[in-house]
């Protein structure tokens, strides 16, 4: 067996220790989670490039290029007896909803930046997945019977998704139709801050005004961001005035998160409230779920990193010290999942993918060393239990349970069936790519950028 694969007595060891952490890991102790050294240094004998290379390679392989020919990712894929992951190919399944769709993106997104000494790979990337599938999804939006022309989708958060990962496919590649397509969600997604009855806050459907949810706020505020620093680095006509209106748009949206969907002073993020009738916001649903506290997390240091401003990274480490605090595994070192089927099955993917702008960033007093490093243990132990637990014997897919091993019976009561949702494929795919991004940024490897700093802050910093 390559070295790749961990032994079953590391295994063992790598999860023995890192349960010791997060047993004990709302003081923030560190022990020697990771054996092999006496100090408490992180060990791995698994070479992270090759594992998100093959996770990645497995997931194009039967997501997409074996998609029935739509240039969208596919819903599920699924073996069934006597057909096995050990004698034979999957069989894939119709279109899964749009939201899910830019997330499988960001996947290839992850991998395209991975490879930037590889033009050859990254060309493949870009004119066999990225430039077809734009068109495809654009297609598939307006008829799906909650969508419409110009990417138009009667929820915002389906459309701020897709917008996020067409702005990283736009910066990457200089792609016009992604920047056209970007520009043109926007123009619909700024409609969500209706100030419905002057309550302030993003809806969450183009037919629910009154609503208010995390899952359209946070991705909005940060899209609102990222189109600042688009604007700033472009620096096209009129920018000066047009970066101001993305900053005040997300700092208007950010201070009314704060106020009504989540609890600074403990870092639980809430998920969704309405409008009343007179005009204040309801009681909120104080369900805590990983996205919501990703995107907040991630709104809140990006708003840090341009302005400079205290409070805002102090709730970006409060947002995720409550992700790692509160919602890891009792049983394993991963995040816990929010359940194990439906959208709730991508979750916990988008909580990872923000993470990683989280451990990339610099330390201060607001954000102590030993914070971090609770921080990147819990980004390792989820990829190290992930990578050595939970997939087939030689196939790369990935399901809700990040311990296990998907086996046939796994869902809908088909003893005869092993299936794998794009819903759950993608936060697996996606965990593994961060995890070996990480690792470039460890090495040095000039892939792997450090988080944007704007430009007023930056001039203070050298001062």
């Amino acid at each position: 067996m390559k070295n790749y694969i961990v032994s079953l007595s590391k295994r063992v060891l790598l999860l023995s220790g890192a349960l010791a952490i997060f047993a004990a890991c709302d003081d923030g102790d560190l022990g020697d989670i990771y054996k092999g050294n006496s100090s408490g240094e992180y060990v791995s004998d698994v070479n992270w490039t090759d594992a998100a290379d093959k996770s990645t390679g497995t997931y194009i392989k039967y997501f997409y290029e074996n998609a029935s020919g739509r240039n969208t990712f596919c819903g599920s894929i699924y073996w069934e007896k006597p057909n096995t992951p050990e004698t034979g190919e999957p069989t894939s399944t119709g279109g899964s909803g749009g939201w899910s769709q830019g997330h499988a993106l960001d996947v290839i997104t992850d991998a395209y930046i991975r490879h930037a000494n590889n033009p050859e790979y990254q060309t493949y990337l870009y004119e066999n997945i990225m430039k077809p599938f734009l068109p495809a999804f654009d297609d598939w939006n307006e008829h799906c019977g909650y969508g419409g022309k110009d990417f138009w989708n009667n929820f915002y958060d389906d459309m701020e998704w897709m917008a996020l990962a067409s702005l990283r496919v736009y910066e990457l590649t200089g792609d016009p139709d992604y920047y056209s397509a970007l520009m043109k969600m926007w123009n619909h997604i700024k409609g969500a801050k209706n100030d419905y009855k002057g309550a302030g806050g993003m809806a969450w459907k183009t037919d629910a005004p009154a609503s208010r949810m995390s899952c359209s706020n946070g991705p909005g505020c940060l899209l609102a961001m990222k189109l600042y620093q688009l604007t700033i680095k472009e620096a096209k006509d009129g920018w000066e005035e047009q970066a101001a209106y993305y900053l005040n748009f997300a700092k208007e949206v950010y201070n009314w998160m704060t106020a009504y969907l989540c609890d600074i002073s403990t870092g639980q993020v809430y998920d969704n409230l309405s409008i009343k009738d007179d005009g204040t916001p309801g009681d909120p649903d104080k369900v805590a779920l990983s996205y919501n506290q990703g995107t907040f997390m991630a709104a809140a240091l990006e708003l840090y990193n341009a302005t400079g401003e205290d409070e805002y990274l102090r709730n970006a480490v409060a947002f995720g010290s409550y992700q790692v605090n509160k919602k890891m595994d009792s049983n394993y070192p991963v995040f816990s999942g929010e359940g194990n089927s439906g959208d709730n099955l991508l979750f916990r993917g988008i909580f990872v993918r923000y993470f990683l702008d989280m451990v990339k960033q610099p330390t201060n007093s607001l954000y102590p060393e030993k914070t971090k490093n609770k921080f990147i243990a819990a980004l390792r132990s989820c990829s190290d239990v992930l990578w050595t637990l939970a997939h087939p014997e030689g196939y790369y897919v990935w399901e809700y349970d990040w311990a296990k091993a998907p086996t046939f019976g796994n869902r809908d009561n088909r003893e005869d069936r092993l299936t794998i949702s794009l819903n759950a494929e993608v936060p697996g795919a996606t965990m593994i790519e961060i995890r070996a991004r990480y690792e470039d940024w460890v090495q040095g490897k000039a892939t792997e950028k450090a988080n944007w700093v704007g430009p007023d802050f930056g001039k203070k910093a050298e001062e």
